[in-house]
């Protein structure tokens, strides 16, 4: 199994990474502060006398367009792509503010959370279309599946876990995949290499010559079920990493 386009346009717009802000009049604002509330809908931190406090001002709801592009834990690792979410763009009632900054938290904690109504506002995007590019193909997700959908939950440590694995397990990797291939010798770029990591599964590099041997370049390998974090994550690894160890029991 692999994530859905509702689940990867989840996953990038949690927060973790930097978004761009375009008005429909063609206006830009980079580096806006956001996240995502429980239904996928993002949240923007308003400094006043910032760039997009002053875009805002005289626009009641403008509509808008949060595009957040994915960055690759490695080099060379495949992008989840770009997602894109349009809709109008509206501040947060009083009455919802603390259940907003909340949810806000679980996907950031920012300190600038604390200033809110205080030199700080909070918006909130109603999606009314999201699409996910991935290689220059267009998804158009469905809105309640989306809302659905929930953002991968080893987004944040994805980075660490796959240096993890390159420093030290690639002989248990490399033992594995042989296995799994039916090939002993040895693989034709070096050891294969972890180079994306999700609740589903592991995208493996194989090395760029790996054609020549009749071999797609990228494996994936696919969990028994999906992982809910980290510590989960380190019970469905432990056949790959200790087979050698164990003697090739599984």
């Amino acid at each position: 199994m692999r994530p859905t386009p509702a689940e990867v346009a989840r996953t990038l717009v949690r927060g973790r990474l930097p978004g761009a802000l375009r008005f429909e009049d063609g206006l830009a604002v980079t580096g806006v502060q956001h996240a995502a509330d429980r239904l996928g809908r993002p949240l923007l931190l308003v400094p006043a006398g910032e760039e997009l406090a002053t875009r805002l001002r005289g626009r009641e709801t403008p509509r808008v367009a949060l595009a957040v592009d994915d960055v690759p834990p490695r080099f060379g690792a495949p992008s989840l792509g770009r997602v894109r979410v349009v809709g109008d763009l509206h501040p947060v009632p009083e009455a919802e503010i603390s259940d907003a900054v909340l949810e806000y938290a679980e996907s950031v904690a920012d300190p600038d959370l604390f200033d809110v109504g205080d030199g700080i506002a909070l918006h909130r995007l109603v999606p009314a279309r999201v699409t996910l590019n991935r290689g220059g193909v267009i998804d158009s997700i469905d809105l309640d599946a989306y809302a659905a959908a929930e953002p991968d939950p080893l987004q944040e440590c994805e980075e660490d876990l796959l240096a993890d694995l390159a420093h030290h397990h690639l002989p248990q990797l490399a033992d594995y995949l042989s296995r799994l291939l039916g090939e002993a010798a040895a693989f034709a770029d070096g050891p294969p290499q972890a180079m994306r990591l999700d609740r589903y599964g592991l995208v493996v590099d194989l090395g760029e010559h790996s054609a020549a041997h009749g071999r797609s370049r990228w494996v994936r390998l696919e969990f028994a079920r999906a992982v809910t974090g980290q510590h989960d994550l380190a019970h469905l690894m432990h056949p790959i990493l200790c087979a050698r160890r164990c003697g090739g029991r599984e």
